[in-house]
């Protein structure tokens, strides 16, 4: 299950921090995004959740709130199945419960508000067969890095626009202390033999990882208001546009954006 925005949204300043409503270019991110996670973690089902069997046969359902960036079935293998499901606000399909071997649950964090993830750890263990397997990734959002090359190199931009997210983050309930504990969260929600790693991102792929924070950023530009609608607001769309800019420019001189980890936990359900 990886989280993306809804089918249609009407945006505004108060929802600063949501990322606003998938196309083609929010697809390119995603496919990045994941490679990157790839690359970071090297493994697609973590060695502790016990479930790596030669041989075996798979068959993946993929779950998002929003089905706009599914490829046609035609296009995939009969083993994989992608269904539209929002899965932390509504409960899933009666035969999804207990179906599955293994959930896993990847870039939740800034759809968690108020660190209220019992909803989503609920989900996935109502999905689980008895003793099947949680594995959740994040990017530790909390640690959120913005580095120039040299003193010389200007961050100013890049630096402010983290701030604006932040700030606009814990407006609306969007706060991340909780990802240094996921495990201890994990264990409390009733999952056994929990088990967590983090992993740095290469220094090789930041200025992939800076990309794809960046088509998060001119993403983020229909949040805002015009300056003909709220030309009293502190952040109006022309603003950040002409900040998106300074930042690209930036990092086009080689400032870079990252969240410096990926914490991994795994967990299983009670047999």
């Amino acid at each position: 299950m990886a989280d993306k925005s809804a089918d249609t949204q009407d945006l505004n300043p108060s929802t600063a921090g949501v990322i606003p409503t998938g196309n083609f270019k929010a697809s390119v991110r995603l496919h990045l995004q994941h490679m990157l996670f790839q690359n970071t973690l090297g493994y697609l089902l973590e060695p502790h959740s016990e479930l790596l069997r030669r041989g075996a046969s798979y068959q993946l359902d993929g779950y998002d709130i929003s089905s706009v960036n599914f490829p046609a079935a035609a296009y995939l293998p009969p083993s994989i199945t992608l269904k539209k499901l929002d899965v932390i606000g509504q409960p899933p399909p009666e035969d999804a419960i207990g179906a599955y071997d293994v959930v896993h649950v990847r870039a939740f964090a800034s759809s968690i508000l108020h660190s209220n993830f019992a909803p989503l750890l609920s989900t996935a263990l109502a999905l689980l067969k008895p003793g099947g397997w949680l594995q959740w990734e994040e990017s530790r959002v909390d640690l959120f890095t913005v580095e120039s090359p040299s003193p010389e190199i200007s961050k100013m931009a890049c630096t402010t626009i983290d701030h604006v997210i932040k700030a606009g983050g814990a407006a609306t309930g969007r706060v991340f202390e909780y990802l240094g504990q996921m495990d201890q969260h994990v264990k409390q929600h009733g999952f056994d033999n929990v088990h967590k790693e983090e992993t740095a991102k290469r220094s090789r792929d930041l200025k992939a990882w800076t990309e794809d924070y960046l088509m998060v950023w001119e993403e983020l530009a229909s949040v805002f208001p015009t300056k003909a609608q709220a030309p009293q607001a502190p952040m109006t769309r022309e603003t950040w546009i002409d900040l998106f800019a300074k930042a690209v420019q930036e990092t086009e001189a080689g400032v870079v954006v990252h969240q410096q980890k990926i914490a991994t936990v795994v967990g299983q359900k009670p047999l």
